[in-house]
């Protein structure tokens, strides 16, 4: 038998030795895709643990904000004090809730009023108030009126237009088609599907317009008014007063100051002018809307959740949204 020659051992060790480092490669490569599999599982599992913690901590704001109200506590001052942060540690879940009054804003479903449950049609007096809103940002009358009945004609439930609105049909003539919507809003970010309600114009409006996802009322808070919510005041009250003084008086007015509707409008700046009581009616002294900011850390995981609820003078509320951030 002929002796194997030394190159051909040696060609040999380095295919041994080749395969057992591909194995290795294999092997280590496969540990790190296990590894990094089971972590995930682990942040999953987290998350989802984090995402029960944090409809805790909703729960404890929502019964926290219930307090306030059922306690006619003024809103505006628990704000000045910072008072309205909630910290707390669950087991192993650090949760943290702000809330905030996001009650002072033009709900546009004001805009038509309901004949039933599934049935609206258009509210003049919510479309005369919106109209003088706009006009406050320098839109001319006609354009800011088209603009409103354009929005009353998209919510209300019939498809024949307002004067100077549209409906379906104008809309089917756009590329691509699309119809109106024939229901309340179901977030403001549909404006931008109704003509004339451009990005800039929303950007500008900002969180001073809402949709009420409940009702068609405006209920603003005196308790919690601030300086950006001068050209909203200035509208609803027709313009009777004029923005810059608006601004100045709020400006100088303290979080909390009025705990009382009568008291805030007994203010020298209504006194040539006083608001109807109709108008009147617009204004409460709570938080009929309120944000409340969640974080929930838990291990890895680090969950937020923004949920809005709307409350009424009993206390009794309704969750308009909620929305899930990791």
């Amino acid at each position: 038998m002929r002796r194997p020659y030394h190159h051909e051992s040696g060609a040999a060790l380095i295919l041994v030795l080749g395969l057992i480092s591909i194995m290795s490669t294999a092997a280590v490569f496969s540990f790190d895709s296990i590894s990094r599999l089971i972590k995930r599982n682990m942040i999953e599992q987290e998350l989802a643990q984090a995402r029960h913690y944090a409809i805790a901590a909703e729960h404890i704001g929502i019964q926290q904000m219930r307090d306030v109200i059922n306690q006619n506590l003024n809103f505006g001052l628990i704000m000045a004090q910072n008072l309205n942060r909630y910290d707390y540690v669950i087991d192993d879940a650090r949760l943290s809730v702000v809330a905030e009054d996001v009650s002072n804003c033009f709900n546009v479903h004001a805009l038509v009023e309901g004949t039933n449950i599934t049935r609206h049609e258009a509210a003049p007096d919510g479309m005369r108030r919106f109209a003088d809103f706009l006009q406050v940002y320098g839109i001319g009358r006609e354009t800011a009126q088209s603009m409103t009945t354009a929005l009353a004609d998209w919510q209300d439930s019939d498809t024949i237009p307002l004067p100077g609105g549209a409906e379906s049909g104008f809309y089917a003539e756009r590329n691509p088609a699309y119809r109106t919507a024939d229901a309340p809003v179901a977030d403001i970010s549909e404006l931008r599907l109704i003509v004339d309600y451009n990005e800039d114009l929303l950007n500008t409006l900002g969180e001073l317009i809402c949709a009420g996802n409940i009702d068609n009322e405006i209920r603003l808070n005196v308790a919690t008014l601030q300086p950006r919510h001068a050209p909203l005041l200035t509208g609803l009250l027709g313009n009777a007063v004029a923005l810059p003084a608006m601004e100045a008086f709020l400006a100088e007015t303290r979080l909390g100051k009025f705990d009382d509707v009568g008291a805030f409008f007994k203010s020298p700046i209504f006194a040539d002018q006083p608001p109807s009581a109709e108008t009147q009616k617009l204004f409460k002294s709570y938080p009929s809307r309120i944000r409340l900011l969640i974080s929930a850390d838990y291990g890895d995981a680090k969950l937020r959740l923004v949920t809005e609820v709307r409350f009424n003078s009993n206390g009794t509320y309704a969750i308009i949204s909620r929305k899930f951030g990791v």
